[in-house]
């Protein structure tokens, strides 16, 4: 009996020591951990301080006799600070708060239980510590978005138990992606974006099994994709976009069935595009422009049935658009300009009820556009630079939202649509150097977003409506080489925004308008090859942005305005082949800027002002034929 009871009193005494040793190291770890976060913040510079005015071992308001508790407990009532039960720090979470410093004086070995680590959005520097490595329990790191120069340390690749590694947005230059990242088994999101990383893409990274988001764009990575990376079964998102990556699409990139995002886009890929993309059936978003991509668009991507962008533009691709796109219903965004398209814009297209965006511009397209796509809700419709022909869909615009749309350099004929007369969300018009015809004065309406309109070298007719002079934004208005009559609007000096306007090579008559001198912004007055008649009026000196003056080739009279003297930044101006009378303003000659001027084939008389020597940018003067 003697015996069972001193058994249990060994037992007591050594569950005590037991639980005051854990008291200790947990004490002493405690402190380590406090003395090693104060360490850190001493050497931060001033600017940090304020944020961290927690941080402090002795808190103002702790009496002679509390000061031991408090040092012991305070570290994890500090700002950014969280522990575990045991009172060691298992979250250090500082991000956006103005740091600047480096972490040359954070001591990683004093945090043993930290599973949480987030400083981005700071402005730290340096490198990264390779001591980095002893945070053995880590699983969450975010460095992002600072100033950290260097190499990514390899002893990364020790933090076995990390399921997030953001690095993004620094300055790790002159280095490549550490085999090492190949290790962390347990990685879900790696972000290394933004930086200025170099080499090629590891290997290694085939083995991140759990891996669903990659994020390696906008850095110097070259060489091709890794093969291994068709083994990431779990990946849901990739971005190696803005590279210079080199050759083929791996066709095992069938493989990540879960993929949903594939931004390739802005680096140097060659071949074709691997017609088994069209398996990888949770794809949203394929980009895959600005490469040297060739052959046909794979048929087979007309399977993708969740797709909501598809970007090949700035390729090489050829053939025709394949009909199965027509399939993708719920398709947004589309655009394969600038390849080397052929045939017709397809039938099929018609379905495609969802799309905002569609781009089908400098290819080599021809045919007729559907008309069905007039009633589709698009927003942006680009079918500039190819060889289309045939009318317009009259019904542009039925779905009420389109806001750019450009047919110019193409064989389009007949009137323009009737749809563009009340689309009135339209911001961007642009037709040039097609067969339109058609009276100017029925076919275009009030527009209140309207900033460009470009109907040049077209066959229409008729005279420049007032209504022009109600679209407040407007600031480029072309509508040269065309059959226009009639005089010029007063209602145009209502254009407060203007900067553009080229009325040339039509029939126009009459006076130029006074009003127009109230235009301030603008730069480029071009209403050469008319009738115009009448002075200059003094107003147009009140131009004062304007850079490009033409008024040659029509039938103005009287003298050279004075006020021209006024017009400092222009560099090209152009009177001849008019009915000048009388001297040329020695006032020309404040034209420091003027490259260009010529006053050729009219009346003038008296001697050359001297004052044109003073033009030192003057390169071509002609005042011949006077």
């Amino acid at each position: 009996m003697a015996f069972s009871s001193l058994s249990k009193l060994s037992l007591v005494f050594f569950i005590f020591f037991v639980l005051l040793r854990f008291q200790l190291n947990a004490a002493f770890n405690s402190t380590q951990e406090a003395q090693a976060l104060l360490k850190w913040k001493a050497s931060l510079q001033p600017q940090s301080h304020s944020v961290l005015s927690s941080w402090t071992l002795y808190p103002v308001n702790a009496s002679h006799n509390s000061t031991q508790h408090a040092s012991k407990m305070s570290h994890c009532s500090w700002y950014g600070i969280s522990c575990n039960h045991a009172g060691s720090v298992h979250r250090l979470n500082l991000s956006n708060e103005n740091l600047k410093g480096t972490l040359n004086e954070l001591s990683f070995l004093s945090f043993p239980h930290l599973v949480y680590l987030d400083l981005s959005i700071n402005e730290l520097f340096g490198i990264i510590p390779s001591q980095i490595g002893n945070l053995s329990k880590l699983k969450y790191l975010d460095l992002s978005t600072n100033q950290f120069f260097g190499k990514i340390p390899i002893e990364i690749g020790l933090l076995t138990d990390l399921e997030t590694l953001h690095l993004a947005e620094n300055r790790l230059n002159g280095s490549s992606i550490p085999n090492e990242i190949g290790q962390l088994n347990s990685l879900i999101d790696l972000a290394l974006y933004s930086n200025g990383l170099e080499g090629s893409i590891p290997t290694s990274l085939g083995n991140l099994s759990n891996l669903a988001w990659l994020y390696l764009y906008n850095n110097s990575l070259s060489g091709f994709i890794p093969l291994e990376m068709g083994n990431l079964s779990n990946l849901l998102e990739l971005y190696i976009d803005t590279n210079s990556l080199t050759g083929p699409i791996p066709a095992i990139f069938s493989k990540p069935r879960k993929l949903s995002v594939l931004y390739m886009f802005k680096n140097q890929l060659s071949g074709s595009i691997p017609q088994e993309l069209g398996n990888l059936e949770s794809l949203s978003d394929i980009s895959l422009h600005t490469n040297n991509l060739s052959g046909p668009i794979p048929a087979s991507l007309g399977g993708l049935k969740n797709l909501n962008i598809l970007h090949l533009y700035l390729n090489t691709l050829s053939g025709s658009i394949p009909t199965e796109i027509g399939n993708l219903r719920n398709l947004v965004d589309l655009d394969l300009s600038q390849n080397q398209l052929s045939g017709s814009v397809p039938d099929s297209f018609r379905n495609l009820s969802n799309l905002e965006i569609l781009y089908l511009r400098q290819n080599s397209l021809s045919g007729s556009i559907p008309q069905e796509i007039g009633f589709m809700r698009l927003i942006h419709l680009q079918l500039d630079t190819n060889h289309f022909t045939g009318h317009l869909p009259h019904n542009i615009c039925a779905g009420g939202s389109l806001e750019r749309f450009s047919a110019s350099h193409n064989n389009f004929f007949g009137p323009i649509p009737k749809g563009l007369r009340n689309c009135t969300s339209l911001t961007r018009i642009v037709m040039q150097r097609n067969n339109f015809r058609g009276n100017i004065s029925e076919s275009f309406g009030v527009y209140p977003k309207l900033e460009f309109i470009n109907l040049s070298k077209n066959k229409l007719y008729g005279e420049i409506s007032s209504i022009w002079g109600k679209c407040p934004k407007l600031q480029t208005l072309k509508m040269e080489e065309n059959h226009i009559t009639g005089s010029i609007p007063v209602e145009l000096g209502n254009l407060t925004q203007l900067r553009r306007l080229n009325l040339s090579s039509n029939f126009l008559f009459g006076e130029i308008p006074k009003e127009l001198g109230k235009l301030s912004w603008m730069e480029a007055l071009i209403l050469n090859g008319n009738q115009l008649s009448g002075a200059i009026p003094p107003e147009i000196g009140s131009l004062t942005e304007i850079t490009s003056l033409d008024l040659s080739s029509n039938k103005l009279s009287k003298s050279i305005p004075a006020t021209l003297g006024n017009l400092l930044q222009i560099s090209y101006l152009n009177l001849r082949n008019n009915q000048f009378t009388q001297e040329i303003p020695p006032q020309l000659g404040k034209l420091s800027l003027l490259t260009h001027l010529d006053l050729g084939h009219n009346f003038l008389s008296g001697d050359i002002p001297s004052e044109i020597c003073d033009l030192e940018n003057l390169q071509d003067l002609n005042i011949s034929h006077n």
